[in-house]
C-alpha cells in the first residue's frame, strides 16, 4: 500500500519533498495545453496539414483540452498551496510570499520579454514600454494592460488565490472544511448567477469576470478535496460531493438546456474534475518521468508560445507547397514538444530551481529572524492555529 500521511494524501518520494502523482498531473496538464495550442496554430500552415487534423486538433479543440489542462492547475493548486502555508510559525504570511513570489516570478520574467518579442516585436505590432513593465509586476489585469502572453491570464488567477488563502489564514477559516466548503459554494453560485443574467441579456459582469469566481471555486473544491480524510464534518463531505456533482454534471447539463448546444468550456471543467480524481484516488502515475515532466511543467506551460510561434511565423514565409509546410499535424507537435522539452529543462536547471531553493532560504531566515524578534509569538502561533504539513 502506498504510504499516507495525515491528510490522507500519499507521502512525498523519499528526500523529494513532492506528491509524485501530483507531479504527474501537472505535467499531463501542461502538456494538454501545449497541444492545443500549437494544434489550433500548425493546422493552418497548409491544405495539407489542414486535410488531416480531425483527432489532433478539431476533437480537443471540441472539449478544450487547453482548459481542461488549465483546470486541473487550479485543483492542483488547492490541493497543494493552503497546505504549503506553515501556520506553526511565527511568520507564516511572510514566509508564504517569500517562497510563492520566487517561485513564480523569476521564470515567469525572463518569459515576460521573450513574449513581446516574439508575439508583438518581431511582427511590428506595438507593445509599450509600459505595458512590459505592467506585465512584470504580473498585475496587468488590474492596470488594464494587455498580457504579453495569452497564459498569463492563469497566473493571475493564482495570485488571487493565494491572497485568498493569506485572508482566509488571517480569519482562521483556511482549515475549516465547514467554511471551506460554504465559500466554495457561494462562488460557484455567483457564476450561474452572472452566466444567468449573460444569457437574459441583463449581465451582472462581462463574460471574462464571470470565470474569476467559478475558478476560486475550483481552487477552493481541491483543498476541501484534501481535507476530507481527515475531517469528521459531515457537511463538508456532503458539500464536497453536491459541488463534484455541480462542476460534472449540473454545469454542463444546466447550460445545455439553456442555450440548447453543450458549451465547451463546461466540458472542460467536468472533465478536469473527473481527471484531478482519478489521477489521485483511481491510477496515480509515479514514474521518473512523470517526475521529471512535473518538475519543469511550469516552465513548459510559459514557455511553450515562445517556442512554437517563431516556427509557425517562419513556416509562413515559406512556399505554401514546402515540403517545410505540407507536414502531418502530428510531425510540428511532436517537434514542438521536443524543442519545449528542452527549453523547458534549461529554464527549470538554470532559473526555477536556483530561485526555489533561494526561496526556501529567504523564508527560513525570515521565520528565524521573526522567531527571536517575538519569541512568545511561536507558541501563540503554533496554539492558535492547527498546524498543516508543508508540501510541495
Amino acid at each position: 500500500m502506498t504510504p499516507r500521511d495525515e491528510h490522507g494524501a500519499a507521502r512525498p518520494e523519499p528526500g523529494s519533498g513532492r506528491l509524485r502523482y501530483i507531479d504527474a498531473l501537472r505535467g499531463i496538464a501542461a502538456l494538454l495545453v501545449l497541444w492545443l495550442h500549437v494544434a489550433n496554430s500548425f493546422r493552418a500552415v497548409s491544405p495539407q496539414t489542414a486535410s488531416n487534423v480531425r483527432w489532433l486538433n478539431d476533437f480537443i479543440t471540441e472539449i478544450d483540452i487547453g482548459r481542461l489542462g488549465v483546470v486541473v492547475f487550479f485543483l492542483i493548486s488547492g490541493f497543494v498551496i493552503p497546505f504549503s502555508i506553515r501556520p506553526g510559525s511565527c511568520a507564516p504570511v511572510g514566509s508564504f510570499v517569500i517562497r510563492r513570489a520566487l517561485r513564480i516570478y523569476p521564470a515567469y520574467w525572463l518569459s515576460v520579454p521573450l513574449a513581446a518579442w516574439v508575439f508583438f516585436w518581431y511582427v511590428g505590432a506595438p507593445f509599450s514600454g509600459r505595458e512590459l513593465f505592467a506585465n512584470f509586476t504580473l498585475l496587468q489585469s488590474l492596470f488594464g494592460v494587455r498580457h504579453a502572453e495569452g497564459v498569463y491570464w492563469t497566473l493571475v488567477v493564482e495570485i488571487a488565490f493565494y491572497a485568498l488563502c493569506i485572508g482566509l489564514l488571517l480569519m482562521r477559516s483556511l482549515y475549516s472544511a465547514r467554511r471551506i466548503a460554504i465559500l466554495c459554494a457561494a462562488l460557484a453560485s455567483m457564476h450561474v448567477f452572472a452566466a444567468f443574467m449573460l444569457w437574459l441579456e441583463h449581465p451582472v459582469m462581462d463574460v471574462a469576470a464571470s470565470f474569476w469566481p467559478l475558478n476560486l471555486s475550483v481552487m477552493l473544491w481541491g483543498a476541501l478535496y484534501r481535507m476530507e480524510s481527515t475531517s469528521n464534518d459531515r457537511f463538508a463531505s456532503a458539500m464536497l460531493r453536491l459541488l463534484a456533482a455541480f462542476y460534472v454534471l449540473v454545469l454542463p447539463i444546466g447550460a445545455a438546456l439553456a442555450t440548447h448546444a453543450l458549451q465547451s468550456y463546461t466540458i472542460s471543467y467536468a472533465l478536469a474534475v473527473v481527471v484531478f480524481v482519478l489521477g489521485t484516488r483511481v491510477v496515480r502515475i509515479e514514474t521518473r518521468l512523470t517526475d521529471w515532466l512535473g518538475r519543469i511543467s511550469y516552465s513548459i506551460y510559459l514557455f511553450h508560445p515562445i517556442v512554437f510561434q517563431p516556427i509557425y511565423l517562419w513556416l509562413m514565409l515559406q512556399p505554401v507547397d514546402s515540403s517545410w509546410r505540407t507536414q502531418h499535424l502530428a510531425v510540428y507537435l511532436v517537434a514542438n514538444l521536443v524543442l519545449t522539452l528542452i527549453a523547458a529543462s534549461l529554464v527549470f536547471r538554470f532559473v526555477e530551481q536556483p530561485a526555489i531553493r533561494l526561496g526556501h532560504r529567504l523564508a527560513t531566515r525570515y521565520e528565524q529572524n521573526a522567531s527571536r524578534k517575538h519569541p512568545d509569538a511561536v507558541a501563540a502561533a503554533s496554539s492558535g492555529i492547527a498546524t498543516q504539513p508543508s508540501v510541495d
